[in-house]
């Protein structure tokens, strides 16, 4: 059995990974058609759980 890859995993990841180079959202959604925040939220609240989770790795610096 082959498991293959959706054109939407190729689009989340995209837009992720733009959100984390710091493109804003509004631009992300001109570039993908997104018509509303609402529709972004999702891919933003994925950015911001990767980021907090960064932020972990300082508490054992402290």
């Amino acid at each position: 059995m082959t498991n293959l890859i959706g054109t939407h995993t190729g689009r989340r990841t995209f837009i992720v990974n733009a959100l984390s180079m710091g493109i804003t959202p509004n631009v992300v959604m001109k570039w993908t058609g997104h018509s509303d925040y609402k529709a972004m939220k999702p891919y933003i609240d994925i950015v911001d759980s990767i980021k907090a989770s960064s932020m972990t790795k300082f508490d054992g610096l402290i």
